[in-house]
């Protein structure tokens, strides 16, 4: 399962691009959440090279789904235990991530959410019975 994402976040230390625009694709793979991303300045220039890196699921705190209201875009919210697990993603704050979703891929993205909460709530049921 995999949903396209992408979310602007603003440099301050970049004085001729201070405006950059994230654009990736969020998976599950084997119980891990794999982010691959590439990073673009406002004029749709890439600026990175493709990026990926992976946090297993029993490191994320809560992952929902946010309805964009009117012109404003849909989210997924991704917030792991610790700041550092984010620490590679560009844009991330206070180990949260707010990952803008097209209106497209909404219906995708809400099946996304609820099958890794459901998946969540399973593994700590299963943890409880140990």
């Amino acid at each position: 399962m995999s949903i396209p994402f992408h979310y602007s976040k603003y440099d301050q230390a970049d004085k001729r691009s201070p405006v950059k625009e994230v654009k990736g694709i969020l998976s599950f793979i084997d119980r891990e959440l794999f982010f691959e991303y590439k990073v673009y300045d406002m004029h749709g220039n890439s600026l990175s090279n493709l990026s990926k890196f992976s946090l297993r699921l029993n490191l994320i705190k809560k992952i929902r789904f946010k309805k964009g209201l009117f012109f404003m875009k849909s989210k997924l919210i991704v917030e792991a235990k610790q700041m550092a697990f984010f620490e590679p993603l560009p844009g991330s704050e206070q180990g949260r991530v707010e990952l803008k979703i097209n209106r497209s891929d909404k219906n995708e993205a809400i099946r996304f959410s609820t099958k890794m909460n459901l998946y969540q709530s399973q593994k700590r049921l299963d943890d409880m019975d140990e």
